[in-house]
């Protein structure tokens, strides 16, 4: 990010020299000799150099930001991978020591934490350029996936303390059916943001 900044920086001041520049020039006054029009060509040049700094500046910046938004959707990978990780030691632990509901508990609410990455991306109201609407199919999908795994998460603690859960039956094709979605969407964002 520093070094983006300090790019930018240099296409700036360019640009204020040639306001400065064009700012002193005055009224319409012709090139009285050679050194006028000199100084025109030069500034004609600067003002071309300054527009291709400020292009590739702004090209930088788009990068940067589809780097960086790009980054928070990594983060949802993450956490799926830490999810799949503690699901694997709740059910490890759901084979070992089916009795001891206390661990299974919490094994179950370190399953839910991951849902946080989920919740902060579905948060994310600033995507970059170009990417708003694949932003907002993923946005939705990443917060159906959270409220989902939050649910799941509700129909194992109910599981392993022996009651009904209303979700009980459906959880496996709604887990799917959004799993999908997110799936779908962060590809969709993917493409976008290659482009």
């Amino acid at each position: 990010m520093f070094k983006r900044k300090l790019r930018i920086v240099p296409a700036v001041l360019a640009a204020m020299a040639l306001t400065a520049l064009t700012a002193c020039g005055g009224g319409e006054s012709k090139p009285a000799d050679a050194t006028t029009t000199a100084a025109e060509t030069t500034t004609e040049a600067v003002k071309e150099e300054t527009t291709e700094a400020v292009k590739e500046t702004e090209a930088e910046a788009a990068s940067s930001d589809n780097s960086d938004y790009l980054a928070q959707v990594d983060t949802m990978n993450k956490a799926a991978e830490e999810f799949i990780t503690v699901s694997m030691e709740f059910m490890q632990l759901a084979q070992e020591d089916p009795e001891n509901t206390d661990a299974l508990a919490e094994s179950i609410e370190k399953t839910r934490a991951t849902k946080q990455a989920f919740v902060d991306f579905a948060a994310i109201d600033n995507p970059p350029a170009g990417l708003e609407e694949p932003h907002a199919r993923l946005a939705k999908a990443a917060g159906e996936y959270a409220d989902t795994l939050e649910v799941y998460c509700d129909v194992l603690l109910a599981s392993i303390n022996g009651e009904e859960h209303e979700a009980m039956n459906t959880i496996q094709q709604d887990w799917t059916n959004v799993a999908t979605e997110l799936s779908e969407a962060m590809g969709e964002v993917q493409e976008a943001a290659s482009k």
